[in-house]
């Protein structure tokens, strides 16, 4: 009996301790894995397409009160992933002053809900030759950000940025954007469901254009080799030796991420 008292006794004395050691290592984890950027202030932006179906874009910015007429990165993800797949990039860029707009793509992440049906369609999914309809759905939603955030940007010095599906897409939007002063292409293609760029390149003009790819990549790398020949400028272009492609490519090589902001400074600063 003196025993099991004299054993709760020790628990009880003991266990504050215990408790104060766990949460300094929780602290400590935490200051060690600490954001490397702060966290960009954000506003979700929401539109009804012609045919009914919610886009939605998430606009982020430098929490900083005094930067106004930012310039705009827009940025479009691959096939079957979603905005927050630039996670890291928006931190990037928010950090070097840029606002940066990425949506879901019509069928992906948030951009599923049908009003004809008063419902949400199942994510990927999508009616024969929809995709199509990307280029408009970015004019549309882009558009809106203006209507509802203009004060804050810049409306003469935009950039897109479109890995895989999402790059042609953006290509085949800035074509006729001429406030567009810069597109980059991640694991270019010369066609990905239905949107083909061939001719796109060459409408797209004199402005600054760079691609990125994998040398494991056997499309993209043979699309950039024909692309190549048709674009009217000195290529700018970059090849990583791995298999990563898309967004993935962009998370998994530093140095693009490097060359990509370098770009934006130089065409949009």
């Amino acid at each position: 009996m003196q025993y099991d008292i004299l054993r709760r006794s020790i628990v009880a004395k003991a266990l504050p301790i215990l408790l104060l050691a766990i949460s300094a290592s929780f602290l400590g984890s935490d200051k060690a894995t600490a954001r490397q950027y702060p966290w960009p202030d954000s506003a979700e932006v929401t539109v009804m397409t012609p045919d009914s179906l919610e886009l939605v874009g998430n606009l982020y910015w430098p929490k900083s009160t005094k930067l106004t007429k930012l310039p705009l990165v827009v940025l479009l993800h691959q096939t079957a992933e979603t905005h927050g797949a630039w996670k890291h990039l928006v931190d990037v860029l928010c950090a070097s002053d840029f606002a940066v707009f990425a949506m879901d793509l019509r069928g992906c992440g948030y951009s599923i809900y049908d009003f004809r049906t008063g419902q949400n369609r199942p994510p990927n999914t999508f009616y024969i030759g929809e995709r199509a309809r990307y280029p408009a759905d970015i004019r549309q939603l882009v558009k809106k950000l203006f209507t509802e955030r203009g004060k804050m940007l810049d409306s003469t010095r935009i950039a897109v940025v479109g890995a895989e599906l999402g790059g042609n897409a953006g290509l085949l939007y800035a074509v006729d954007e001429p406030s567009v002063r810069f597109t980059a292409l991640i694991s270019p293609g010369l066609e990905y469901s239905g949107l083909q760029i061939g001719k796109a390149i060459k409408d797209y003009g004199e402005r600054p254009l760079f691609m990125a790819t994998a040398k494991l990549d056997i499309y993209s790398m043979e699309s950039l080799n024909l692309l190549s020949d048709v674009v009217p400028r000195l290529l700018d272009a970059v090849v990583f030796d791995t298999y990563r492609y898309g967004n993935a490519l962009v998370d998994t090589e530093p140095q693009l991420v490097r060359m990509l902001t370098d770009r934006l400074r130089k065409y949009l600063k």
